[in-house]
């Protein structure tokens, strides 16, 4: 998992179809919270799927997709519970924004980026599934090598309870036996 999101997870990123924001929203950037650089992949209910991930490899799909979760989440998490010290994340990241950009920006809520493929059989996440606990602490490795170089004011601990707390991250009755349920349970289960 390390050895994809390190070496491989970057250019497959690279693959998506973006879509910048119009012109208007552009000249506001202010006023739409974004910035210049700003960029969507996925559209209304994630209505690209396959066109974004047919450029990925079938043997490295689960890691993409949790590693695409696993972005988005931090960004989201980044931008609404750490406001002030958005502007250095996202310096560092650039991550493009899961969803679109009509009227003015549109955001997805990041569980569907595995809810979807794994309804629709593109992915069972058999391995991802298997392996939670490796998962949760590649990601608190690594949120706790980005905040100690670049935002010491961030513990992760804090992080993780903020995008665990949200509302839209809550488990739904329908998302019951799915891999949102288990990587929510994990990450519960390493803070206690």
């Amino acid at each position: 998992m390390k050895n994809y999101l390190i070496n491989k997870f970057p250019d497959d990123l690279g693959k998506l179809n973006f879509n910048r924001p119009n012109e208007v929203i552009i000249g506001n950037t202010e006023l739409f919270r974004i910035d210049k650089n700003t960029i969507y992949f996925g559209g209304p209910e994630w209505k690209n799927i396959h066109r974004d991930l047919a450029p990925i490899a079938k043997e490295d799909l689960e890691y993409f997709l949790i590693c695409l979760f696993t972005i988005t989440v931090i960004d989201l998490t980044m931008f609404t519970y750490f406001r002030a010290l958005y502007n250095i994340f996202r310096s560092k990241t650039m991550y493009p924004k899961f969803g679109w950009s009509g009227f003015g920006p549109h955001y997805e809520n990041p569980k569907k980026l595995l809810l979807i493929p794994q309804h629709a059989n593109f992915t069972n996440f058999d391995y991802i599934s298997n392996h939670v606990e490796e998962y949760i602490d590649l990601f608190i490795e690594e949120c706790d090598r980005f905040f100690r170089e670049f935002i010491p004011e961030i513990q992760t601990n804090d992080f993780i309870l903020r995008f665990l707390e949200d509302p839209e991250m809550q488990l739904q009755q329908q998302e019951k036996g799915t891999i949102i349920e288990l990587i929510l349970a994990g990450f519960k289960k390493k803070l206690n």
